[in-house]
Protein backbone atom coordinates (compact mmCIF):
# COMPACT_ATOMS: atom_id res chain seq x y z
CA UNK A 1 0.00 0.00 0.00
CA UNK A 2 3.29 2.74 0.98
CA UNK A 3 4.34 1.58 -2.53
CA UNK A 4 1.17 2.30 -4.33
CA UNK A 5 0.86 5.69 -2.58
CA UNK A 6 4.34 6.57 -3.88
CA UNK A 7 3.32 5.40 -7.02
CA UNK A 8 0.27 7.63 -7.20
CA UNK A 9 2.52 10.85 -6.23
CA UNK A 10 4.96 10.27 -8.58
CA UNK A 11 2.16 9.56 -11.62
CA UNK A 12 0.11 12.80 -10.50
CA UNK A 13 3.49 14.86 -10.54
CA UNK A 14 4.66 13.92 -13.55
CA UNK A 15 1.24 14.74 -14.87
CA UNK A 16 1.36 18.27 -13.99
CA UNK A 17 4.94 18.43 -14.84
CA UNK A 18 4.86 17.23 -18.19
CA UNK A 19 2.81 20.26 -20.09
CA UNK A 20 5.20 22.44 -18.42
CA UNK A 21 8.33 21.04 -20.29
CA UNK A 22 6.14 19.23 -23.71
CA UNK A 23 6.84 22.92 -24.69
CA UNK A 24 10.59 22.49 -24.15
CA UNK A 25 12.36 21.09 -27.76
CA UNK A 26 16.00 22.08 -26.88
CA UNK A 27 17.79 23.21 -23.63
CA UNK A 28 21.62 23.80 -24.23
CA UNK A 29 24.06 25.84 -21.74
CA UNK A 30 26.69 27.47 -22.78
CA UNK A 31 29.32 29.60 -21.45
CA UNK A 32 32.73 30.71 -21.38
CA UNK A 33 35.87 31.65 -18.72
CA UNK A 34 38.21 34.44 -19.64
CA UNK A 35 41.27 35.25 -17.86
CA UNK A 36 43.97 38.46 -18.73
CA UNK A 37 46.93 39.54 -17.19
CA UNK A 38 47.64 43.19 -17.89
CA UNK A 39 51.00 45.63 -17.88
CA UNK A 40 50.40 49.02 -18.74
CA UNK A 41 52.51 52.17 -18.31
CA UNK A 42 52.17 56.01 -19.65
CA UNK A 43 48.23 55.70 -20.33
CA UNK A 44 47.62 59.49 -18.96
CA UNK A 45 50.89 60.16 -21.81
CA UNK A 46 52.91 61.83 -19.05
CA UNK A 47 56.21 59.77 -17.72
CA UNK A 48 56.57 60.46 -13.68
CA UNK A 49 53.03 61.71 -13.66
CA UNK A 50 52.55 59.24 -10.56
CA UNK A 51 49.57 61.71 -8.97
CA UNK A 52 47.15 60.72 -11.80
CA UNK A 53 45.72 63.17 -14.26
CA UNK A 54 43.22 66.29 -13.52
CA UNK A 55 39.88 66.11 -15.79
CA UNK A 56 39.69 68.24 -18.93
CA UNK A 57 38.42 71.52 -18.04
CA UNK A 58 38.55 75.41 -19.23
CA UNK A 59 37.96 77.96 -16.82
CA UNK A 60 37.02 75.37 -14.04
CA UNK A 61 34.22 74.38 -16.11
CA UNK A 62 34.33 71.11 -18.13
CA UNK A 63 34.70 71.37 -21.84
CA UNK A 64 33.15 67.73 -22.99
CA UNK A 65 32.33 67.54 -26.90
CA UNK A 66 28.86 65.37 -27.15
CA UNK A 67 29.10 61.86 -27.93
CA UNK A 68 32.35 61.36 -25.90
CA UNK A 69 33.31 61.23 -22.27
CA UNK A 70 35.92 62.56 -19.87
CA UNK A 71 35.27 60.84 -16.88
CA UNK A 72 37.19 58.21 -17.29
CA UNK A 73 39.51 56.94 -15.06
CA UNK A 74 41.47 60.15 -13.15
CA UNK A 75 43.78 57.64 -10.89
CA UNK A 76 45.19 55.91 -13.94
CA UNK A 77 49.42 56.35 -13.47
CA UNK A 78 51.95 56.50 -15.66
CA UNK A 79 53.94 53.97 -13.55
CA UNK A 80 53.47 50.86 -14.79
CA UNK A 81 50.55 48.79 -13.76
CA UNK A 82 49.91 44.98 -13.63
CA UNK A 83 46.67 43.55 -12.82
CA UNK A 84 44.84 40.61 -13.33
CA UNK A 85 40.90 40.26 -14.67
CA UNK A 86 38.35 37.62 -15.00
CA UNK A 87 34.77 37.63 -17.53
CA UNK A 88 32.60 34.61 -16.42
CA UNK A 89 29.52 33.67 -18.25
CA UNK A 90 26.51 31.01 -18.07
CA UNK A 91 24.11 30.91 -20.66
CA UNK A 92 21.06 29.10 -21.72
CA UNK A 93 19.40 28.63 -25.06
CA UNK A 94 16.14 27.39 -25.34
CA UNK A 95 14.15 26.38 -28.55
CA UNK A 96 10.54 26.41 -28.10
CA UNK A 97 7.39 25.23 -30.19
CA UNK A 98 6.17 27.25 -33.02
CA UNK A 99 9.85 28.69 -33.91
CA UNK A 100 9.87 30.13 -30.09
CA UNK A 101 13.44 30.36 -28.68
CA UNK A 102 15.15 32.28 -25.65
CA UNK A 103 18.57 32.70 -24.81
CA UNK A 104 19.74 34.13 -21.32
CA UNK A 105 23.06 34.86 -20.69
CA UNK A 106 24.87 35.56 -16.58
CA UNK A 107 27.90 37.53 -16.56
CA UNK A 108 30.80 37.96 -13.80
CA UNK A 109 33.21 41.10 -14.93
CA UNK A 110 35.57 41.72 -12.44
CA UNK A 111 39.31 42.39 -11.80
CA UNK A 112 41.55 40.16 -8.83
CA UNK A 113 40.91 41.04 -5.84
CA UNK A 114 41.11 44.66 -6.43
CA UNK A 115 39.33 47.95 -4.62
CA UNK A 116 35.87 48.79 -7.13
CA UNK A 117 36.62 51.05 -9.79
CA UNK A 118 33.02 52.24 -10.22
CA UNK A 119 31.76 55.50 -9.22
CA UNK A 120 28.85 53.34 -7.77
CA UNK A 121 31.12 51.44 -5.39
CA UNK A 122 30.86 52.85 -1.49
CA UNK A 123 34.58 53.88 0.13
CA UNK A 124 36.51 51.44 1.50
CA UNK A 125 39.87 51.85 3.34
CA UNK A 126 43.27 50.84 1.56
CA UNK A 127 43.35 47.39 0.73
CA UNK A 128 39.57 46.57 2.03
CA UNK A 129 38.07 44.74 -1.08
CA UNK A 130 34.63 45.59 -2.55
CA UNK A 131 32.83 42.17 -3.05
CA UNK A 132 30.05 43.58 -2.90
CA UNK A 133 30.78 44.77 -6.87
CA UNK A 134 33.77 42.66 -7.39
CA UNK A 135 31.38 39.25 -7.23
CA UNK A 136 27.64 40.26 -8.29
CA UNK A 137 26.37 38.17 -11.19
CA UNK A 138 24.61 40.82 -13.89
CA UNK A 139 22.34 40.23 -16.62
CA UNK A 140 23.70 40.49 -19.75
CA UNK A 141 20.99 39.26 -22.31
CA UNK A 142 17.41 38.21 -21.95
CA UNK A 143 15.40 38.16 -25.18
CA UNK A 144 12.88 35.75 -26.47
CA UNK A 145 12.70 35.50 -30.76
CA UNK A 146 9.84 34.92 -32.25
CA UNK A 147 9.81 33.58 -36.44
CA UNK A 148 7.17 33.58 -39.20
CA UNK A 149 5.56 35.33 -36.37
CA UNK A 150 2.31 37.09 -37.96
CA UNK A 151 3.66 36.74 -41.35
CA UNK A 152 6.11 34.40 -42.53
CA UNK A 153 8.53 36.55 -43.84
CA UNK A 154 8.86 38.64 -40.11
CA UNK A 155 11.10 37.89 -37.16
CA UNK A 156 10.50 39.66 -33.60
CA UNK A 157 13.13 39.98 -31.25
CA UNK A 158 12.58 41.25 -28.33
CA UNK A 159 14.53 41.68 -25.20
CA UNK A 160 18.07 42.71 -23.77
CA UNK A 161 20.17 41.40 -27.09
CA UNK A 162 23.46 42.59 -28.92
CA UNK A 163 23.04 44.38 -32.05
CA UNK A 164 25.51 44.72 -34.67
CA UNK A 165 24.75 45.54 -38.53
CA UNK A 166 27.11 45.72 -41.44
CA UNK A 167 30.92 46.25 -40.15
CA UNK A 168 29.02 48.04 -37.01
CA UNK A 169 30.56 51.50 -38.39
CA UNK A 170 27.42 53.21 -36.93
CA UNK A 171 25.84 50.31 -34.62
CA UNK A 172 27.47 47.84 -33.19
CA UNK A 173 28.71 48.53 -28.98
CA UNK A 174 27.29 49.39 -26.55
CA UNK A 175 30.07 49.21 -23.96
CA UNK A 176 28.78 48.52 -20.22
CA UNK A 177 30.58 48.18 -16.97
CA UNK A 178 27.50 47.99 -14.40
CA UNK A 179 29.70 46.41 -11.53
CA UNK A 180 32.01 49.02 -11.53
CA UNK A 181 34.53 46.32 -11.26
CA UNK A 182 37.20 46.46 -13.70
CA UNK A 183 39.43 49.30 -14.77
CA UNK A 184 39.82 48.23 -18.32
CA UNK A 185 35.82 48.82 -19.30
CA UNK A 186 37.06 48.95 -23.24
CA UNK A 187 37.25 44.81 -23.09
CA UNK A 188 34.11 45.10 -21.28
CA UNK A 189 31.88 41.89 -22.88
CA UNK A 190 28.67 43.39 -22.01
CA UNK A 191 27.63 44.96 -25.05
CA UNK A 192 23.88 44.85 -25.32
CA UNK A 193 20.91 46.71 -26.07
CA UNK A 194 17.29 46.80 -24.52
CA UNK A 195 15.72 46.48 -27.80
CA UNK A 196 13.13 45.47 -29.74
CA UNK A 197 13.79 44.13 -33.23
CA UNK A 198 11.92 43.34 -36.43
CA UNK A 199 13.21 41.89 -39.72
CA UNK A 200 11.65 41.51 -42.76
CA UNK A 201 13.41 38.88 -44.91
CA UNK A 202 12.79 38.87 -48.37
CA UNK A 203 15.91 37.12 -49.97
CA UNK A 204 18.11 39.00 -51.48
CA UNK A 205 16.77 41.52 -49.37
CA UNK A 206 16.22 41.83 -45.77
CA UNK A 207 15.01 44.53 -43.94
CA UNK A 208 15.47 45.93 -39.92
CA UNK A 209 13.70 48.36 -37.53
CA UNK A 210 14.79 48.78 -33.71
CA UNK A 211 13.60 50.60 -31.12
CA UNK A 212 16.20 50.82 -27.91
CA UNK A 213 15.85 52.42 -24.57
CA UNK A 214 18.98 53.34 -23.88
CA UNK A 215 17.92 55.05 -20.97
CA UNK A 216 15.22 55.76 -19.07
CA UNK A 217 16.59 57.86 -16.06
CA UNK A 218 14.11 58.86 -13.31
CA UNK A 219 10.32 57.68 -15.41
CA UNK A 220 10.22 60.68 -16.77
CA UNK A 221 9.89 61.35 -20.61
CA UNK A 222 11.98 64.82 -20.57
CA UNK A 223 15.43 62.84 -19.36
CA UNK A 224 14.77 59.75 -21.44
CA UNK A 225 17.14 58.48 -24.15
CA UNK A 226 16.25 56.65 -27.16
CA UNK A 227 17.21 55.43 -30.27
CA UNK A 228 15.79 53.97 -33.46
CA UNK A 229 17.12 52.60 -36.25
CA UNK A 230 16.82 51.29 -40.02
CA UNK A 231 18.59 49.06 -42.01
CA UNK A 232 17.59 48.15 -45.86
CA UNK A 233 20.37 44.91 -46.93
CA UNK A 234 20.67 43.64 -50.12
CA UNK A 235 22.92 41.12 -51.04
CA UNK A 236 23.66 40.14 -54.63
CA UNK A 237 24.17 36.80 -56.24
CA UNK A 238 27.72 37.12 -57.83
CA UNK A 239 30.93 38.58 -56.66
CA UNK A 240 30.06 38.11 -52.70
CA UNK A 241 28.62 41.55 -52.85
CA UNK A 242 26.74 43.53 -50.39
CA UNK A 243 24.91 47.28 -50.37
CA UNK A 244 22.83 48.68 -47.68
CA UNK A 245 20.99 51.92 -46.46
CA UNK A 246 20.39 53.33 -42.77
CA UNK A 247 18.59 55.94 -40.17
CA UNK A 248 19.44 55.92 -37.20
CA UNK A 249 18.10 58.41 -34.54
CA UNK A 250 19.33 58.82 -31.41
CA UNK A 251 17.34 61.16 -29.09
CA UNK A 252 19.05 62.32 -26.45
CA UNK A 253 17.25 64.01 -23.40
CA UNK A 254 18.76 62.95 -20.82
CA UNK A 255 22.13 64.64 -20.93
CA UNK A 256 21.73 68.22 -20.02
CA UNK A 257 18.18 67.42 -18.23
CA UNK A 258 17.19 69.42 -15.21
CA UNK A 259 14.58 70.17 -12.47
CA UNK A 260 13.88 73.19 -14.82
CA UNK A 261 14.95 72.02 -18.06
CA UNK A 262 13.87 68.85 -20.19
CA UNK A 263 13.78 69.17 -24.16
CA UNK A 264 15.19 67.12 -26.75
CA UNK A 265 18.43 68.98 -26.47
CA UNK A 266 20.82 66.89 -28.71
CA UNK A 267 19.27 64.94 -31.46
CA UNK A 268 21.46 62.92 -34.12
CA UNK A 269 19.87 61.84 -37.00
CA UNK A 270 22.48 59.54 -39.22
CA UNK A 271 21.90 58.87 -42.26
CA UNK A 272 24.04 56.19 -44.27
CA UNK A 273 25.09 53.15 -46.94
CA UNK A 274 27.84 51.00 -47.35
CA UNK A 275 28.77 48.68 -50.71
CA UNK A 276 31.09 45.70 -50.91
CA UNK A 277 32.45 42.98 -53.43
CA UNK A 278 35.08 40.73 -53.75
CA UNK A 279 36.42 41.58 -57.45
CA UNK A 280 38.13 38.19 -57.44
CA UNK A 281 37.95 35.53 -54.43
CA UNK A 282 40.73 36.55 -52.62
CA UNK A 283 40.25 40.01 -52.79
CA UNK A 284 37.63 42.51 -51.06
CA UNK A 285 36.97 46.14 -51.55
CA UNK A 286 34.00 48.46 -50.05
CA UNK A 287 33.36 51.64 -48.74
CA UNK A 288 30.48 53.54 -46.38
CA UNK A 289 29.71 56.90 -46.22
CA UNK A 290 26.87 58.64 -43.45
CA UNK A 291 26.10 61.95 -43.06
CA UNK A 292 24.52 63.55 -39.21
CA UNK A 293 22.33 66.06 -38.87
CA UNK A 294 20.08 67.10 -35.95
CA UNK A 295 21.12 69.47 -33.09
CA UNK A 296 23.78 69.61 -30.54
CA UNK A 297 24.27 71.69 -27.09
CA UNK A 298 26.75 71.72 -24.72
CA UNK A 299 25.35 73.36 -21.45
CA UNK A 300 21.97 74.08 -20.29
CA UNK A 301 23.13 76.68 -18.74
CA UNK A 302 23.75 78.62 -21.91
CA UNK A 303 20.94 76.95 -24.16
CA UNK A 304 22.32 77.56 -27.54
CA UNK A 305 21.11 75.16 -29.68
CA UNK A 306 23.39 74.48 -32.88
CA UNK A 307 22.53 72.35 -35.93
CA UNK A 308 24.70 69.56 -36.28
CA UNK A 309 26.64 68.76 -39.58
CA UNK A 310 29.08 66.25 -39.40
CA UNK A 311 30.65 63.54 -41.69
CA UNK A 312 32.29 59.90 -41.62
CA UNK A 313 33.52 58.22 -43.97
CA UNK A 314 35.35 54.34 -44.16
CA UNK A 315 37.30 53.13 -47.23
CA UNK A 316 38.77 49.60 -47.12
CA UNK A 317 40.58 46.77 -48.83
CA UNK A 318 41.54 43.26 -48.22
CA UNK A 319 43.86 40.56 -50.26
CA UNK A 320 44.20 37.09 -48.91
CA UNK A 321 46.74 34.94 -50.53
CA UNK A 322 46.54 31.58 -51.71
CA UNK A 323 48.85 29.21 -49.55
CA UNK A 324 49.09 27.41 -46.75
CA UNK A 325 50.12 30.16 -44.09
CA UNK A 326 47.19 31.89 -45.43
CA UNK A 327 48.35 35.38 -45.12
CA UNK A 328 46.26 37.95 -45.33
CA UNK A 329 46.80 42.84 -45.98
CA UNK A 330 44.40 45.18 -45.45
CA UNK A 331 44.31 48.29 -45.68
CA UNK A 332 41.88 51.23 -44.31
CA UNK A 333 41.30 54.59 -44.76
CA UNK A 334 38.52 56.41 -41.85
CA UNK A 335 37.36 60.44 -41.44
CA UNK A 336 35.42 61.06 -38.29
CA UNK A 337 34.85 64.63 -38.62
CA UNK A 338 35.61 67.19 -36.13
CA UNK A 339 35.06 70.56 -34.47
CA UNK A 340 37.42 73.62 -33.56
CA UNK A 341 34.71 75.81 -31.60
CA UNK A 342 33.65 74.19 -28.62
CA UNK A 343 32.50 77.45 -26.78
CA UNK A 344 29.14 77.48 -25.48
CA UNK A 345 28.35 80.87 -26.75
CA UNK A 346 28.95 79.63 -30.77
CA UNK A 347 26.02 79.21 -33.03
CA UNK A 348 27.47 77.70 -35.45
CA UNK A 349 26.94 74.53 -37.05
CA UNK A 350 28.42 71.51 -34.97
CA UNK A 351 30.20 69.40 -37.09
CA UNK A 352 31.82 66.95 -34.47
CA UNK A 353 31.06 62.85 -35.25
CA UNK A 354 28.94 61.51 -32.55
CA UNK A 355 30.02 57.59 -33.20
CA UNK A 356 27.97 56.55 -29.42
CA UNK A 357 27.58 53.10 -30.78
CA UNK A 358 30.10 52.20 -33.20
CA UNK A 359 31.85 48.89 -32.69
CA UNK A 360 35.41 48.39 -34.70
CA UNK A 361 38.41 49.44 -32.71
CA UNK A 362 41.18 52.22 -34.07
CA UNK A 363 43.56 51.21 -32.16
CA UNK A 364 43.42 49.41 -28.49
CA UNK A 365 45.02 52.58 -26.53
CA UNK A 366 44.23 55.54 -28.36
CA UNK A 367 40.44 54.68 -29.59
CA UNK A 368 39.76 55.25 -25.88
CA UNK A 369 42.06 58.15 -24.83
CA UNK A 370 40.05 60.75 -23.03
CA UNK A 371 37.20 58.36 -23.29
CA UNK A 372 38.09 56.04 -20.80
CA UNK A 373 41.44 57.18 -20.09
CA UNK A 374 42.54 60.82 -19.52
CA UNK A 375 45.82 62.22 -20.65
CA UNK A 376 47.44 64.84 -18.72
CA UNK A 377 47.16 67.54 -21.91
CA UNK A 378 43.72 69.46 -21.54
CA UNK A 379 43.83 70.55 -24.98
CA UNK A 380 43.08 67.32 -26.37
CA UNK A 381 39.29 65.66 -27.12
CA UNK A 382 38.21 62.28 -27.20
CA UNK A 383 39.31 59.50 -29.49
CA UNK A 384 36.17 58.92 -32.35
CA UNK A 385 35.87 62.21 -33.51
CA UNK A 386 37.77 65.14 -35.06
CA UNK A 387 39.99 62.38 -36.28
CA UNK A 388 41.78 61.18 -39.70
CA UNK A 389 43.21 57.83 -39.61
CA UNK A 390 44.99 55.65 -42.28
CA UNK A 391 45.81 52.10 -41.43
CA UNK A 392 47.72 48.71 -42.63
CA UNK A 393 46.84 45.70 -41.29
CA UNK A 394 47.24 41.36 -41.86
CA UNK A 395 47.95 38.52 -40.18
CA UNK A 396 49.30 35.05 -41.15
CA UNK A 397 48.96 31.35 -40.07
CA UNK A 398 52.45 30.00 -39.77
CA UNK A 399 51.06 26.93 -38.01
CA UNK A 400 47.84 25.33 -38.20
CA UNK A 401 47.13 26.35 -34.39
CA UNK A 402 48.77 29.62 -34.63
CA UNK A 403 47.94 32.93 -36.11
CA UNK A 404 49.77 36.36 -35.94
CA UNK A 405 48.35 40.08 -36.51
CA UNK A 406 49.64 43.26 -36.45
CA UNK A 407 47.64 46.59 -37.23
CA UNK A 408 49.36 50.49 -37.71
CA UNK A 409 47.55 53.50 -37.32
CA UNK A 410 48.69 57.11 -38.09
CA UNK A 411 46.12 59.07 -36.49
CA UNK A 412 45.53 63.57 -37.45
CA UNK A 413 42.90 65.80 -36.92
CA UNK A 414 40.27 66.83 -39.24
CA UNK A 415 40.03 70.43 -37.19
CA UNK A 416 42.75 72.31 -35.36
CA UNK A 417 42.87 71.97 -31.30
CA UNK A 418 43.55 74.90 -29.53
CA UNK A 419 45.62 75.36 -26.53
CA UNK A 420 42.35 76.61 -24.27
CA UNK A 421 39.48 74.60 -25.18
CA UNK A 422 36.28 76.45 -25.67
CA UNK A 423 38.09 79.15 -27.35
CA UNK A 424 38.64 78.91 -31.10
CA UNK A 425 40.86 82.64 -31.16
CA UNK A 426 43.57 80.50 -29.23
CA UNK A 427 46.63 79.05 -30.39
CA UNK A 428 46.21 75.87 -32.87
CA UNK A 429 48.13 72.78 -32.01
CA UNK A 430 49.65 70.49 -34.85
CA UNK A 431 46.96 68.02 -36.49
CA UNK A 432 49.96 65.21 -35.92
CA UNK A 433 47.42 63.16 -32.94
CA UNK A 434 50.67 60.04 -33.17
CA UNK A 435 50.35 56.60 -34.60
CA UNK A 436 49.94 53.08 -32.83
CA UNK A 437 51.25 49.70 -33.40
CA UNK A 438 49.10 46.81 -32.27
CA UNK A 439 50.41 42.99 -32.55
CA UNK A 440 48.79 39.69 -31.35
CA UNK A 441 49.69 36.27 -31.33
CA UNK A 442 46.55 33.52 -30.99
CA UNK A 443 47.24 29.89 -30.19
CA UNK A 444 44.60 27.33 -30.15
CA UNK A 445 45.94 25.02 -27.71
CA UNK A 446 42.50 22.73 -28.29
CA UNK A 447 38.89 23.40 -29.49
CA UNK A 448 37.91 24.79 -26.81
CA UNK A 449 40.98 26.48 -25.50
CA UNK A 450 42.67 29.42 -26.84
CA UNK A 451 45.73 31.41 -25.65
CA UNK A 452 46.57 35.17 -26.89
CA UNK A 453 49.06 37.63 -25.97
CA UNK A 454 48.96 40.95 -27.27
CA UNK A 455 51.22 43.96 -27.50
CA UNK A 456 50.67 47.61 -27.94
CA UNK A 457 52.05 51.11 -27.94
CA UNK A 458 50.84 54.35 -28.83
CA UNK A 459 53.22 57.04 -29.98
CA UNK A 460 52.02 60.64 -29.74
CA UNK A 461 52.22 62.97 -32.25
CA UNK A 462 53.45 66.62 -32.28
CA UNK A 463 49.86 68.16 -30.92
CA UNK A 464 51.26 66.68 -27.76
CA UNK A 465 53.60 68.75 -26.10
CA UNK A 466 56.43 67.97 -23.10
CA UNK A 467 55.76 66.59 -20.74
CA UNK A 468 52.35 64.59 -21.88
CA UNK A 469 54.31 63.17 -24.92
CA UNK A 470 55.32 59.15 -23.79
CA UNK A 471 54.65 56.42 -25.33
CA UNK A 472 51.71 54.80 -24.02
CA UNK A 473 52.12 50.59 -24.19
CA UNK A 474 50.15 47.96 -22.86
CA UNK A 475 51.17 44.23 -22.74
CA UNK A 476 47.81 41.83 -22.21
CA UNK A 477 47.74 38.13 -22.03
CA UNK A 478 44.58 35.89 -22.01
CA UNK A 479 43.46 32.42 -21.45
CA UNK A 480 39.93 31.66 -23.09
CA UNK A 481 37.94 28.59 -22.51
CA UNK A 482 34.12 28.23 -24.18
CA UNK A 483 32.40 25.29 -23.32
Amino acid sequence: MKHLKTLVVLALAFAFAAPAYAKTQNVKVNGSIDMYGFYRSNFDLQKGNDAGVIPLSANGATVTPQGASHTGSTVYRSDADTYLMSITQVGVNADLTDNVSTVINLINQRDWNANAFGSNAPALAEGVNNLGNEFDITLDLAYVQMKEIFYAPLTMTVGRQDLVFGRGFILGWNPQNPQGSIEATEFTQIQSFDAIRATLDFNPWTIDVVYSKIAENNHNPEDDRDMWFTNVNYKFSEYNAVAEGYFMADLDRGTLATAGSGTENNTTYTFGGRAQFDPISQMTLGAELAYQGGHYMIAVTNPRERDRDAWAADLFGEYRFESEWKPMVGVEFVHLSGEDDLSTQSLQSYGSWNGAFRLPVYGWIHDYLEVYYQTAQTSDQAAGQNQNQISLYGSINPMKDLKLTASYWNFWADKTMHTTPGNPGSPGLSKSMGSEIDTALTYAYTEDVTFTFMANWFIPGNMYVSPTDATASEYVSEVKVVF
